[in-house]
This record gives structure tokens, sequence and C-alpha cells, in this order.
């Protein structure tokens, strides 16, 4: 219980906007106490003295008096909900806002190690379940139950002490009783939350593999490995309704021998003359109110649970200390040679996905690596971006360790072009100023003529202000791959990294994707990741792998004449 309330105290620190709560629970407060006691009590005034006495003059006043506090209480009401409700968006937005920067920050490894449903769920269920925790479930819970409870609960001690003790020892145990319970709620929530993040990752799943489950024909199996998990969480929310209804229907009896406690109690002491009839009405009305408040109390447990695991989890992910210090180390200023030595690298930590490996480029050499899929080669790219790092060896830049550079001056001096085409939001300009801010139209005009577009792009209605996102079908497959090899050239890189760029395109895009290829590669060092022998057939050395290992490397001519695996491969239209 004390580790719990340390962790609530941590989160609502976490949560800011304290002044904005303050002022909160002071108007709750507020409203509660105009609500139980100055409305009640005014309205006594007039009903037991005012109208009674004939008194006009009394009776005007204290109509005017009801009537301002009336109003009070509803703004009071109207605010305070208007504020829960703001609250509640700017938490969840400024908890979106950092676990996205933390997301950009973190190691490539958390994506490897958790799946797309993880994550999904993360940024959309405990994201927004988080901020509700504080701005709404806590407030209903003890500003809107407990505090009116406690209030309630003064009155009926100045009635009668005795039957009031006993009453509140019964909401006591009602309260540990639900605690019991609330533990087994807790344990439902989290196995619900698991299946949950499969049924997203199941249908994501279904998103971006839905060409091959279709060609694969397993839609069926597809649809009923879905329905056993909706059937699981069918099943697990079944068993969280019960056990909520059973601690509500054993709270509800507990609490209702109250009604008998002051029923037998009170009896007996109007009998001998104690009490007057109308004390025990007012133990009725009053633990009445006391029932409403604690039982509006013990229904937003279930919710509390809720937006506590989930505000727990956004805590524990922005605790995660493996992110990328990218700004650690010595700026390094221009790229003359890369060196791999002995390197080694496993993406799991027991099978090596690099092993052994070593070669070196130096300025202006171009090198392919070529190799069937899983044969280590975009494992060479990420290591050099410092994605990852290895395990063994050592990767060296200008003949110096490349840990000793700072990762953001790394990635800066390396141009990155990938198979997948992402166009980002907004003009095509926009979508080259995303990586040089500086770069002029006129350049980026310079640009897209060397890589053949500009007599297109230039046929559109808005030209070089065409909104690409919005119209994603207006360039092919390979005019789309421009627009990356666009950015690249814009950075004015040292070192140009292409992964497959001609693997998904039809030959008539293969030649403009070729054009680009000297373009960008021009007075360059490059790595060219390709399966097509026209893309790697020029480099100054083409380094075949697998398994993780060269296994031969030399120019096209020289591997060719050495008919090894290299001129297999050729000759099988493999490459």
């Amino acid at each position: 219980m004390k580790e719990k309330v340390k962790q609530i105290k941590e989160m609502y620190k976490f949560s800011g906007y304290h002044k904005q709560f303050i002022i909160l629970f002071t108007i709750i407060i507020t409203a509660a106490i105009v609500d139980i006691i100055a409305i009640p009590y005014i309205t006594r005034q007039i009903i037991d003295f005012s109208i009674p006495q004939k008194n006009v003059q009394a009776l005007i006043m204290w109509c005017i008096i009801y009537t301002i506090f009336l109003l009070i209480s509803c703004y009071a009401t109207l605010k305070h909900c208007n504020m829960r409700s703001i609250l509640e968006r700017k938490i969840a937005r400024d908890l979106r806002q950092k676990v996205f920067n933390k997301m950009q920050d973190i190691k490539t490894k958390f994506y490897d190690e958790n799946d797309t449903g993880v994550i999904l769920q993360f940024l959309n269920s405990d994201v927004n379940e988080a901020g509700r925790m504080f701005a709404d479930i806590i407030t209903e819970m003890i500003f809107m139950g407990i505090v009116r409870f406690i209030i309630y609960s003064i009155f009926l001690l100045f009635i009668d002490i005795n039957i009031t003790l006993i009453i509140l020892f019964l909401y006591i145990i009602g309260y540990i009783v639900t605690i019991y319970f609330n533990k087994k709620t807790i344990d439902l929530i989290k196995n619900i939350r698991k299946v949950n993040i499969e049924i997203y990752s199941k249908v994501n799943e279904g998103i971006q593999g839905f060409l091959t489950i279709k060609i694969l024909n397993i839609i069926q199996k597809k649809e009923e490995e879905l329905q056993n998990l909706l059937k699981d969480y069918e099943i697990l929310n079944n068993k969280l309704e019960r056990n909520v209804s059973i601690y509500n229907n054993l709270f509800a009896f507990i609490v209702s021998l109250s009604t008998i406690v002051i029923i037998y109690f009170g009896g007996i002491k109007v009998a001998t003359g104690v009490m007057a009839y109308v004390e025990i009405m007012l133990l009725m009305e009053f633990n009445g109110f006391l029932n409403f408040n604690f039982k509006w109390f013990i229904r937003h447990l279930n919710n509390f649970n809720n937006s506590f695991i989930s505000f727990s989890k956004v805590l524990n992910f922005l605790k995660l200390e493996n992110i990328e210090k990218i700004e650690e180390g010595e700026e390094l200023q221009y790229i003359n040679s890369i060196e791999f030595s002995n390197v080694e690298f496993s993406y799991t930590g027991y099978e090596k996905n690099i092993e052994t490996y070593s070669f070196k480029l130096s300025k202006n050499q171009k090198i392919a690596l070529v190799g069937r899929t899983g044969s280590g080669k975009t494992t060479v790219a990420n290591l050099l971006c410092r994605f990852y790092e290895p395990v063994k060896g050592e990767i060296k830049i200008n003949g110096t360790n490349y840990l000793k550079y700072s990762i953001e001056s790394i990635r800066k001096k390396i141009g990155y072009v990938m198979q997948d085409t992402y166009i980002l939001k907004g003009t095509i300009i926009d979508n080259i100023r995303y990586v040089n801010k500086d770069i002029t139209e006129e350049e980026i005009k310079s640009i897209f003529k060397k890589l053949k577009l500009h007599d297109k792009i230039m046929k559109f209605k808005d030209g070089y202000n065409t909104d690409i996102s919005s119209n994603p079908d207006i360039l092919s497959t390979g005019e789309k791959q421009m627009i990356n090899f666009a950015r690249v050239m814009a950075m004015n890189c040292d070192i140009i990294i292409l992964d497959e760029v001609t693997s998904a395109l039809s030959y008539k895009s293969e030649e403009l994707v070729n054009n680009a290829i000297k373009e960008v590669t021009k007075d360059k060092m490059a790595i060219i990741i390709a399966h097509r022998l026209s893309t790697v057939k020029s480099c100054n050395k083409i380094i075949l792998m697998a398994n993780g290992r060269i296994i031969e490397q030399g120019n096209h001519e020289e591997l060719i004449d050495k008919k090894g695996e290299y001129y297999k491969l050729v000759n099988s239209h493999n490459i």
C-alpha cells in the first residue's frame, strides 16, 4: 500500500499542472460545502422559521441568499467539469509528446524487442488512460466521493457518536473486502491488456500483410486466430465483470447492515427517551448519502486500476535508460575512409548475424554487398549508422574507432536511401527541406533536373508546391524513389548507403533509378546493397555474403573469372 501511495505521488508530480489542480480541488470542495451545508441550512431557515413566522423581510433575504448560493453551486459545478476535461486533454497531450520524443531517442533494440501491438496500445490506450487518472478518476473518487463522505460522517457524529462509529466500522469492513477483490481485478486487467496487445498485433499483421495472406490463402486461419483471441478477451472480461460484481454486492450487503443498526439502536434510544424520532430520520437520511458517496468511490475503482496500470507503464517507459545519446562524443568533420575490422554482431545475443567481418572503403570507392536474404547485408548498414554497435571488433572512421564520434555527427555524414519510399507530409519542396532548411528552390530544381524528374514536376498545376502527401498516385514507385535520392543529395553527405533501391521496381523505373544512383554517388563513397547485376557490376569491389560472413570479394570481372559462388549467382539470374 505504501509503495502504491508513493507511486501515485510520483505520478501526480509528473503529471504537472499542480496550480490548476489546487484550483480544481478548491472549486470541488467549495461546491460540496455549498451543496451539503449552505443550501440545506438556508432551506431550513426558510421552511422552519421565515414561513411559520410570516417574516416577509427574512423570507426575501433568505431567498436572495439561496439564489446566490445556488448560482455559486451551478458555476462551481460547470467550472470544475470544464477544468477536468481540459486538464485531462492537456495531460494526455503532454504525455503523448513525451512518449513520442522518447521513442525518437530510444535505441533501435527497443523496436526489435517490442511487438507493434505493444507500441500501438501504448500510444493509444495507455497514454489516454494515464491522462484521465488525476483530472477525472481520482477527482471523482476522492473529491466527489470521499470528501462528501467525510462531511456527512461529521454530521452523523453530531447526531449520535456511538451509532455513527458502528456505521463507519461497517463501511471500513466493506472497504477491506473491496480491496481484497480489487487485487484480483488488477491481475485480470493485466491479463486483458496482454490479450489486447495480441489482438492489436493480429490486426496490424492483417493490414501490413494483407496481400501475402491472400496469396497464401490463409485468410480463414488468420480469422480463426483472431476469433480465438477475441474469445479469450471476452472470457477475461466476463471474469472481470463477475469479480467486480461480487465485491460490489458484498459491499452493498455489508453497508446495508447500517440501516439495521440505526433502526435497532436508534429504536431503543427513542423508546427510552434518549433520542428524538426526527434524529432517527436524520440518521437514515445521512446514512443514505454516505452509502451513495462511498458507492461512487467504489464504482471508480476499476477505472482507477486501468489508469494506474497505464500511468505506471508510461512512467516506466519514460524512465528507460537505453536511449541514444546522440550528442556525446567528438564532432566528426568528414569521412575519408571506413574500415570494418573483425566485426561481430548479434541481434538476439545468441545467434551471430555478422561474424569476423572485415573490409575497407576509401574515398570515392563504391562497394556492393550482395547475397541472399538474411546474409547480413542490411546489418552492415545498420552498424555503420550506429543503429546498433558491434559486439566484437571495431568499425573505424578515418582510422579511429567510430564510437569516439557523436552519433549525430556520424549520421549527418551518411545518406541512407532505403527500398521503401516514405513521403512526408507537405509539398515536394517541404519533403526536401526536412533535411536542409536552408536549401533554395533553385537548388532543389537543379537536383531534380539531375534526377530527370524536373519536367514531370513542372507539368503539375502547382509544380514544386504540389502536396504529394495528399496526392500519392501522381508519381510512380520509381519517381517516388527520386524523393529519397533528392533528400540525400540535399544533405551533401560523405558516404551514401543504397539498400535494395531497385528490388521492387519495373525495368523502366530501374533505368530512372540507375541514373539517380550515378548522380547521388558521384564523387562519394558508397555502399550499395542490391540484387540486380546492373546496379553492382560497376562497383570497385563486390562483397558476396552468406550467414554473416564474407565468402568472396573482388570486382565483377575478377569474381566472374574466379567462377565461384558469385559466378553461380549471376548465371542463376539471382543477381
